[in-house]
């Protein structure tokens, strides 16, 4: 096993199917001055959204590629369906609608072209995975997740591989932690680190683990509860909370990215599973001095009754003031894949937003050293599709209106 500049190649795979190193004060140090890999032009060359045009508009878009043909593929969840472009924009067609019938949607999330040149949709709320021709028509149905309600396991998803593998995580059960501050189950904060084993899951909803069980993403949730006019309300949810861990999961064509594996390791997984690099990072940065207690004061200050702020602010503070609260930042907000595996890490930034320009370190498992460099995505953008010469991607405008957009994306040459 070598390292250099924070990527491991692994000649020899531990029983537990990952390498792991520690980063490398050097890999740190390159990690401050990164030269920039790639840049894009300051307009896209091609925008989809006219609501002008029949067919173009958008809403509720969760995923978007361009197919090996040059046609453009929509996930547009406001309207359950799926709908081609052509190379310059221009509407094609449409599949799909809203419904619980053969080539009906209740949900969309990921969509994959297969190496057959077959088109897939994922439908998390039917749990199932419908199949297109290249050209439209309906080949086939598959009802996933019926094993996963059989054996009760919480399984989720993230994407396809090219040969129609989908790829996803599943609690170990009996893992991780979970504490309650308050009165459980009926008025009470909960927090919640599970240990989550990645799977391969087929069309049958068979899973098949890969790589070791990793930390999953670390939550909180208030249970609000209230007795009046003979009923009882239950209200709450789960809490954004900016400084917690969050497991992230890429998957495009044969390549899978998932991270952080162990502090602020990513590792790089090919369609059979076997690992192909791990890139590291500068370590995390501490939380900012002040920041829990500046969070928990606008948390607290949501509640309407001075008696509930008093009782929610107790319950935030103790779990603040306990070893569960992260005293680091979270290593990085996202990961994307392109082309040929190369790996795409988003700088975390707490003061920034989705409307923000948003910043990637770029690893590349087949150079030595693994880094490249970097690439700034413009304000609003965030991307779905990355090839070679080009970043798709979804932007809001300041009404919120969604348009699909393709960049160039121009290689700078190294020095």
């Amino acid at each position: 096993m070598a390292y250099d500049n924070g990527v491991v190649f692994c000649g020899m795979i531990v029983a537990a199917g990952l390498c792991i190193t520690s980063f490398t004060a050097a890999a740190a140090a390159a990690q401050e001055e990164l030269p920039t890999a790639y840049r894009v032009p300051d307009e896209p060359k091609l925008e989809i959204g006219s609501v002008d045009e029949p067919g173009s508009s958008l809403f509720g878009v969760t995923d978007a590629i361009v197919l090996r043909d040059s046609r453009i593929l929509v996930a547009d969840g406001g309207s359950r369906t799926l709908k081609f472009f052509d190379a310059r924009g221009g509407f094609l067609s449409s599949l799909g609608r809203s419904g619980d019938g053969p080539g009906e949607f209740r949900s969309l999330y990921r969509i994959a072209e297969f190496d057959d040149g077959k088109i897939a949709a994922l439908d998390p709320m039917l749990g199932r995975v419908t199949v297109f021709s290249a050209d439209g028509g309906l080949e086939e149905t598959y009802q996933i997740s019926r094993q996963f309600n059989e054996i009760g396991q919480r399984t989720r998803l993230f994407g396809f591989l090219a040969n129609g593998t989908l790829v996803g995580i599943e609690e170990v059960e009996g893992q991780g932690v979970e504490m309650h501050y308050g009165d459980y189950p009926s008025s009470v904060l909960t927090y919640r680190a599970p240990v989550v084993q990645p799977v391969f899951v087929d069309l049958d909803g068979r899973t098949v683990p890969f790589a070791r069980p990793v930390p999953g993403s670390q939550t909180v949730s208030e249970i609000r509860s209230s007795v009046g006019s003979g009923s009882i309300r239950v209200g709450g949810g789960l809490v954004s909370v900016p400084f917690l861990r969050s497991l992230q999961i890429a998957v495009r064509g044969d390549w899978i990215a998932l991270g952080p594996i162990d502090k602020y390791l990513v590792g790089a997984f090919g369609a059979d599973g076997a690992p192909r690099a791990f890139f590291g990072g500068p370590p995390p940065n501490e939380t900012p001095e002040g920041a829990h207690e500046a969070w928990l004061d606008r948390q607290v200050a949501k509640f309407a009754r001075r008696s509930e702020r008093s009782e929610w602010r107790d319950r935030y503070e103790e779990f603040l003031s306990s070893d569960l609260a992260p005293a680091t930042l979270p290593s990085f907000k996202s990961l994307a894949i392109q082309d040929d595996g190369i790996v795409w890490r988003e700088v975390y930034e707490p003061t920034l937003t989705d409307y923000d320009p948003s910043l990637w370190i770029v690893n590349d498992p087949s150079r030595a050293g693994g880094v490249v460099g970097t690439v700034t995505l413009p304000s609003g953008f965030r991307p779905y599709d990355i090839g070679r010469d080009y970043v798709l991607g979804v932007w809001r405008d300041e009404l919120d209106i969604e348009f699909v957009q393709v960049y160039d994306l121009i290689e700078t040459p190294s020095e």
